[in-house]
């Protein structure tokens, strides 16, 4: 019989999972020594800290989020000391500041795609809350705010340095290799995607459904290599290579998406010659993919640019048809490069290759959200405190906080949040039985503390360290830390013990209650908001034409656009198989930004007077508009126009020959059709869902 998750985890673990349960404990247990010897008044928080940093065990990411913990631990305690300044003599005022703060925190960590920044924010609106919570709980004067941040943040700090000298030290795990695997995991699925897209005979869901595969690895790879970069003189080397696989599979994406519609649509466009070089690249880069050296991919593909080449696809056939056969060339263009950056990121030592990171698309209202929703956990949490002048209110106050800014960014908050409760409920009975009833029990000694409150701890590691559980023992851990509180003067009070259980279940309860309440925005409207900003972004692609080079414009929109549509991709899994087009919708976005920089480069090299200029700048104008406005169901006849104007003013001008006109006329003649496929999409579905949010508003 087959074991479940916590069979395979429990019963038959692996030895990288007895391994990080066995790192784990000992940064823990040397952090909490470590604690105790300093005679700080809460060593728990330094254990806390230190389970929030094995998650992503590897050196390299380990030092980001330890950085990111003591940063935001820093500036949270600061600003608590600030707050305090301005408000001694006023809690209210103070708590209304502190909410404002919250509010900052949880607003910012959503606009980063970086979970350890994400984390640092966390940590920034939580040591804050405890710097002015516990002074005004104790009464304190300014000296006594000032003693309080200072153990606050030496708590938190020593954590997050043991966490992290325990993993540079004991079993190191390097963020290289797991980059190395993410770079080749993104060849293999963006390469299948392409063999899949140039294959009539497979569906368009099957191919669309593999192009998100590729897609959300070559993110996960981009956002990865942020720490590689902490581990040795060649790390900055090895992420500068990761970017720029990461950009040229996502380039290539954009633009397999689109030949693979017309492959399926228009078959009359394709010539024998046409389906020959189709097989060919399906066939070639099969075999790239069971290659594993960059000798014999590198051989495959020069090999395959040179038949396709040697064919002159691009000199036969419609305009379309050649449009489509120059199309081809650039597609193994990029995959030439993508094994190139693959080569560079084993061997840094020797390759140097530049590329940008991706940039980040912000969409505030998702943000504002999450702020608004922090600030009201804290806020509710506040006012229970300030009626009651219940002390462990304070729990209630910063761990919703934590978690919740910690999780609003996730594709499914209230499902994480449900699983750390689970595991949380475990951990309030082990805090019972080892932390108030066997510890009573046992000298009051060090090792033995160890000994006896180690145990069920490093069972919560073991769960941290697969995703299926992570939850659960996330939720474990932290409740079996806060509620056993491991400190030189440990009190064995059960009604203690039961006050710090409610007060954290409350807060537990009001942070769900606050995430089904404030929902995230409707999905009609961020889908609106994300056409938008990819139309807005076009527009800026011609001011970025003229001043920037095509690859870092390309990167920039690339960046910009992966996360609209992965959100896309979102919406369009609640719809009907049958009626999916918003990832395509998405990916035809971003393949219209690299039209877009193609063509000025190619037509300004040649003619570059004032008057084709600005012919080419209303083509790219009327293009972005006529994107959003088939996203809305609808035509725009004004590209129509603008196309027509460009290509005569070509002709006129001479300084293009006949064939490179034709091409633009067959990238204009296939933009037609996508546009044309887009607005008849989109139309009766938009009213459809129109017609769901009105049912649901009234």
């Amino acid at each position: 019989m087959a074991l479940g998750t916590w069979g395979r985890v429990y019963l038959t673990p692996d030895i990288n999972t007895l391994k990080f349960a066995t790192k784990g404990l000992v940064a823990m247990t040397l952090s909490l020594y470590l604690a105790m010897e300093m005679q700080l008044d809460r060593p728990y928080w330094a254990l806390i800290s230190a389970v929030f940093l094995q998650i992503r065990p590897q050196s390299g990411l380990v030092i980001e989020k330890g950085l990111c913990q003591i940063g935001g631990t820093i500036i949270g305690g600061g600003m608590g000391v600030l707050i305090m300044a301005l408000s001694m003599q006023m809690p209210a005022i103070a708590l209304m500041l502190l909410m404002v703060w919250v509010f900052i925190c949880a607003t910012s960590s959503s606009l980063t795609r970086n979970f350890n920044l994400t984390y640092g924010f966390a940590m920034g609106a939580a040591t804050g809350i405890l710097v002015v919570v516990l002074t005004i709980v104790n009464n304190n004067s300014s000296q006594g705010v000032f003693d309080v941040a200072v153990a606050r943040v030496s708590e938190i700090v020593l954590g997050a340095t043991c966490a992290t000298l325990v993993s540079m030290l004991l079993w190191p795990d390097r963020v290289r290799y797991i980059i190395h695997g993410h770079a080749n995991t993104v060849i293999d699925e963006t390469f299948k995607a392409l063999t899949m897209h140039l294959d009539a005979t497979i569906s368009m869901i099957d191919a669309r459904q593999q192009i998100m595969t590729a897609l959300s690895q070559a993110l996960t790879l981009n956002n990865d290599s942020s720490a590689v970069v902490y581990e040795g003189p060649h790390g900055p080397g090895r992420a500068r290579a990761a970017y720029l696989l990461s950009q040229r599979a996502l380039s290539m994406m954009a633009e397999m998406q689109t030949y693979g519609r017309l492959v399926r649509e228009h078959p009359t466009l394709a010539s024998e010659a046409f389906e020959s070089a189709l097989k060919d690249i399906r066939d070639t880069m099969e075999r790239v993919r069971s290659r594993q050296t960059y000798s014999e991919r590198k051989r495959e593909i020069n090999g395959l640019r040179q038949r396709i080449q040697k064919a002159e696809l691009h000199r036969h056939g419609t305009p379309l048809a050649r449009r489509m056969a120059q199309g081809l060339m650039m597609l193994l263009g990029y995959a030439s490069v993508m094994i190139e950056a693959h080569h560079a990121i084993n061997d840094a030592e020797n390759t140097r290759l530049k590329a940008p990171r991706l940039s980040r698309h912000r969409d505030y209202m998702p943000a504002l959200t999450i702020g608004i929703r922090s600030s009201l956990l804290f806020a509710i949490g506040a006012i229970i405190y300030v009626s009651t002048q219940w002390s462990s209110g304070v729990l209630m106050m910063v761990m919703p906080v934590i978690f919740g800014t910690m999780f609003a960014s996730f594709p499914s908050p209230t499902a994480m949040l449900k699983n750390v409760m689970k595991g949380g409920l475990v951990g309030i009975f082990a805090a019972l039985i080892f932390g108030n009833i066997l510890l009573a029990q046992a000298a009051h000694e060090y090792i033995m503390l160890v000994v006896v409150f180690g145990g069920p701890l490093f069972l919560g590691l073991m769960a941290i360290n697969n995703r299926e559980v992570l939850a659960n023992g996330l939720g474990f851990c932290i409740l079996y830390i806060i509620l056993t509180m491991p400190s030189n003067n440990m009190s064995f009070n059960i009604s203690s013990f039961m006050d710090r259980t409610l007060a954290i279940g409350l807060g537990l309860i009001i942070l769900y209650s606050v995430f089904r309440i404030v929902p995230s925005p409707n999905a009609l409207v961020l889908r609106r908001r994300v056409i938008r900003a990819t139309t807005d972004d076009m527009m800026q692609l011609w001011a970025r034409s003229c001043r920037q080079s095509r690859e870092r414009a390309s990167d920039w929109f690339n960046g910009r656009m992966v996360e609209r549509v992965q959100r896309l991709a979102n919406f369009d899994s609640q719809l009907p198989e049958e009626e999916r087009y918003l990832l395509d919708l998405g990916m035809t976005g971003m393949n219209f930004g690299h039209l877009i920089l193609a063509n000025y480069r190619r037509v300004t090299s040649l003619d570059n007077t004032p008057d084709t200029r600005e012919a080419l700048r209303q083509w790219q104008t009327a293009l972005a508009h006529a994107y959003q406005a088939c996203a809305w169901g609808d035509f725009d006849e004004r590209f129509t126009e603008a196309s027509q104007t460009l290509l005569e003013r070509l002709r006129e001008a001479g300084e293009m020959d006949d064939e490179q006109i034709e091409l633009i006329e067959g990238m204009v003649r296939r933009l037609n059709i996508t546009l044309h496929r887009f607005a008849k999409m989109s139309s009766s579905r938009d009213q459809g869902d129109i017609s769901d949010v009105l049912e649901q508003t009234s």
